[in-house]
Order: C-alpha cells, then structure tokens, then sequence
C-alpha cells in the first residue's frame, strides 16, 4: 500500500532536482532548530547494521556554528588533509599523462587548499562534521553517503544551500582533530559540509538524456 499521494511524489521530484551544491553563503546563521532539523535527516540515513552490531552509538555530528574559536584549528587541518590528497593523486598520476587533463581541475582545487584552506572559513554560517563508526566489513564511506544527501535534501527543502568538504575524511589519524571532535583515532570515518544561505541564486540543473544512460535488460 502507498501511503503518499502524486502531490507527495511530485515535490520530492522538485526536491531531489532543485539540489546543488553552494559555494557562497550570506552571513546570517541558520537557526538551531533548522540545524537540528537537518541533523534529524542524517540521523534518519541508513547504516550498516551488520558491520556495527547492536551499538547504537555509531554516529555523531559536530556543530561549528560562526564565531567557533575551533574554526582556525580545523581550517590548519584542512590544509593538511587537502596536501596529503594532493601528494596521493600525484603519486598515482605518476606515469599516466593521459589522466592529468582529468584530474587538472581536482588537483588545482587541493594545491590551492592545501596552501590557503578555506580562507573565509571564519564567515561559514554553519560547519557540521559527521562520524560513521568503522566496522566490518568496511562500509562506513557509503553510510556516509546516505547520511550527506539526506541532509543535503533538507537543507534544500529548508532553502538552505550546501557545500560538501569531503577533505574531512582524511583527518581521521590527526590528535588535534580527535581532540576537538572528543572521538577516539581510528575507530570513525568522517565527511562534512558547510550549510547556510545562498549569496546568489543557483543555476537550473542541466538536462540529462535519460534515455542514453538507462540499460534495459
């Protein structure tokens, strides 16, 4: 039985392609409840209950809001992660020339975040860090996954904009960052995003030919 009518369905279409990712904010702080009500999404993604077991404590989110103290801490670490990034795509495109006009944009974006980080990181509205607790198999990075698009859906809904900084997840050995976060090194993955308002309107999405891109078998 479908609980949820066509007028349900259609705005979870509108939803789903009114998404995008913002990478400029306004100043003004979104509210705790329109944060917790985000958080409440992540909350809500599916996890690997067979990789976790019973415990009910594998996920975790971190709230730096504008003004956080810890904010130039975590933009130093960023800096770190994005040049350990930038060394690992540098080792692999080692003898692969062809793949360097590919990766060009990518790793012109980490050689200028390994250097300066998130030089306006100060101003972000609202930095929220998510932890997924490692188990086996190692399925965490998709639970991630879920727990980052149910948020971005409703940052969306909320008219939130939203701007992943998935560089976060290669801080998971720093003491520095385990400090901050209060988690124990090694037994959490991390991802993050920065949520706040849009400076300026988003582009519409362009249009994909469904058709070239579906295999019926």
């Amino acid at each position: 039985m479908n609980n949820f009518s066509e007028s349900d369905i259609g705005v979870l279409d509108r939803i789903i392609e009114t998404r995008r990712s913002v990478r400029s904010f306004k100043g003004e702080v979104p509210s705790d409840s329109m944060i917790k009500a985000i958080i409440h999404a992540g909350v809500c993604a599916p996890y690997a209950a067979i990789a976790i077991g019973d415990t009910m404590d594998f996920r975790r989110f971190i709230v730096f809001r504008k003004g956080s103290e810890d904010l130039s801490l975590m933009n130093q670490m960023i800096k770190a992660a994005a040049k350990v990034n930038l060394d690992h795509l540098e080792k692999e495109m080692q003898g692969k020339s062809a793949l360097r006009g590919k990766t060009a944009k990518y790793t012109q974006m980490l050689d200028t975040v390994s250097q300066i980080g998130f030089p306006k990181i100060a101003e972000i509205p609202c930095f929220i860090i998510v932890a997924e607790r490692k188990g086996i198999p190692s399925v965490e990075k998709q639970s991630l996954a879920h727990v980052m698009q149910n948020m971005w859906l409703k940052a969306t809904v909320l008219g939130l904009g939203f701007q992943l900084v998935s560089v976060i997840e290669n801080l998971v050995e720093t003491q520095e960052f385990a400090k901050i976060t209060n988690l124990p090194i090694g037994e959490f993955a991390f991802n993050g995003c920065f949520i706040g308002y849009a400076a300026q309107e988003q582009a519409p999405r362009k249009a994909i030919a469904e058709d070239r891109v579906i295999t019926w078998l």
